[in-house]
């Protein structure tokens, strides 16, 4: 069965058509109009099972205005029931992508050690035991992110963007942020993995998020890039919230 998913983010709101393991059709939106959206919702009405997950406050204007497009949609949360053990200390603060994506993971590859690292608005590292359990993770600043706040932190600093090609050391001020930015991403990331590589063993690594293939071209590991885990996970849930009711 075909289910709507929506997982409305920071900088976008993604809504997807998704039967089991496959997304059949997808829309990111992040204008403020949200026409798009309305399109792509109006299309697939029909569909009989909805989910919304969402990161951001609850008085968020386009939060509420989706709310108020899919009334019937089950709203994930904390107390939901979920096809995983989750042993977060404060499931409560836990994001609905972080967890969506651990869920995703563990569907994706059933009894391995998953790391998901979901390099978006923030860089997440969210590691889901071969026994089904999530484990927790690490949270830091995003490349957008980081270059945004060196622009707005300090008093002459240019705003600087994610680049294929930039020399380090740089010999401009543009060139020395973007390589002191993208190094020190990779880097992290870099020892990120190796850590949780050495203390789980067969550990599988999936790169998913907007940045995902930038970093999975310059990390030193095998892993897998998957930009639609937290869709897939989001829709296990939902297929499991269906399952248990």
């Amino acid at each position: 069965m075909a289910n709507l998913v929506v997982d409305i983010g920071n900088a976008a709101v993604k809504l997807a058509v998704v039967e089991g393991d496959a997304v059949v059709d997808k829309l990111a939106d992040g204008s403020a109009s949200f026409a798009e959206g309305r399109a792509f919702l109006d299309r697939h009405s029909g569909l009989p099972r909805s989910i919304i997950a969402s990161v951001r406050r609850g008085d968020d204007a386009l939060d509420r205005l989706v709310h108020s497009l899919l009334p019937n949609a089950v709203t994930m949360s904390s107390a939901m029931p979920l096809p995983i053990r989750n042993l977060y200390a404060s499931p409560e603060t836990l994001g609905s992508d972080r967890l969506a994506a651990a869920v995703g993971a563990s569907f994706r590859f059933p009894n391995r050690n998953v790391l998901v690292v979901d390099a978006g608005t923030a860089i997440t590292y969210e590691l889901v035991s071969s026994n089904g359990e999530y484990l927790g993770g690490n949270i830091s600043p995003g490349i957008a992110l980081r270059f945004k706040a060196l622009h707005d932190f300090t008093g002459h600093l240019p705003l600087c963007e994610v680049t294929g090609s930039y020399s380090s050391p740089g010999n401009s001020t543009q060139e020395a942020i973007t390589a002191g930015v993208l190094n020190g991403v990779i880097y992290e990331v870099e020892v990120n993995v190796e850590q949780f590589t050495l203390k789980y063993s067969n550990l599988v690594v999936i790169f998913t998020g907007g940045d995902a293939h930038f970093l999975a071209e310059r990390v030193k590991k095998t892993i897998f890039v998957d930009y639609d885990l937290v869709l897939i996970g989001l829709n296990r849930i939902l297929e499991h919230y269906a399952e248990a009711k």
